[in-house]
């Protein structure tokens, strides 16, 4: 399936899919002008939620599904565990995090309002979708990422639920056990096999968490980490904690395959 270019489809129009299903002319654009297919040429069809169908385009305005809507030529399970990304908003940067988050294997992205938040920060839901739409089709996973709204941290610190593990990055404390440590903690138990559902690191503003902020996040279980030796961007540091996650992730799948 490698040598077949991709179209993201949300399942509400897949389930309206017949012998011939129309496009938007934005997927029109996509195939014709992007893609630069031609009536006649197949490519792949994802729903984002693990499936994947190959499909023909007809007549440049209609696509036609080689399998049935209910049989998808591929499945996959959700990643597990979840992980998740809290991101303090900046003025320049979140659209190459929303960017490089998915093509990491974030599950989901949560932008997050701060005391110290710049004022010209970027809040753009629409745009970022889209991005993670492109994303989705251009890194070839089948599962895309959930983009929650944004939210004050006042109200998100309670939001990933007691059983996630949850991170809070901080700067100028050498003394805070680093990340990568963090994440060996959360494998899963040699003897009850527990692990959490979800994963989370919570970054911060360019000016950090207020004293406030971090007290509350520590009284509601989130651990201080440090994520090295030099003060990162806010856009940096989520990048590099989405690496750090999903390397840590592919560990623990193939622990398991191994034990299995």
């Amino acid at each position: 399936m490698a040598e077949l270019r991709r179209l993201l489809m949300v399942e509400e129009r897949l389930r309206g899919a017949a012998d011939a299903l129309p496009l938007t002319a934005d997927e029109r654009h996509y195939l014709r002008r992007v893609l630069r297919l031609r009536p006649g040429d197949d490519f792949a069809v994802v729903d984002g939620l693990g499936h994947l169908w190959t499909a023909q385009l007809l007549d440049g305005e209609h696509l036609s599904l080689h399998q049935p809507l209910t049989h998808p030529l591929e499945t996959a399970e959700a990643p597990s565990p979840r992980l998740g990304l809290a991101v303090v908003g900046v003025r320049r940067g979140m659209d190459d995090v929303m960017r490089m988050a998915c093509e990491l294997g974030i599950d989901c992205i949560q932008p997050l309002i701060s005391e110290w938040r710049t004022t010209q920060a970027e809040d753009r839901p629409e745009r970022w979708q889209t991005i993670l739409t492109e994303a989705v089709e251009q890194c070839e996973r089948l599962w895309r990422p959930e983009l929650r709204p944004t939210l004050h941290v006042d109200d998100w610190w309670t939001s990933p639920g007691a059983t996630s593990a949850k991170a809070l990055a901080t700067t100028r404390q050498l003394s805070l056990m680093d990340v990568s440590t963090w994440l060996e903690q959360q494998r899963p138990g040699p003897v009850d096999g527990a692990q959490p559902p979800e994963v989370w690191i919570a970054i911060g503003p360019e000016a950090g968490w207020t004293p406030s902020e971090q007290d509350r996040a520590f009284s509601e279980g989130w651990s201080p980490v440090q994520m090295g030796s030099t003060i990162l961007r806010t856009s940096t540091a989520a990048v590099a904690a989405a690496t750090l996650m999903t390397q840590w992730r592919s560990t623990v799948c193939e622990a398991k395959t191994t034990a299995c």
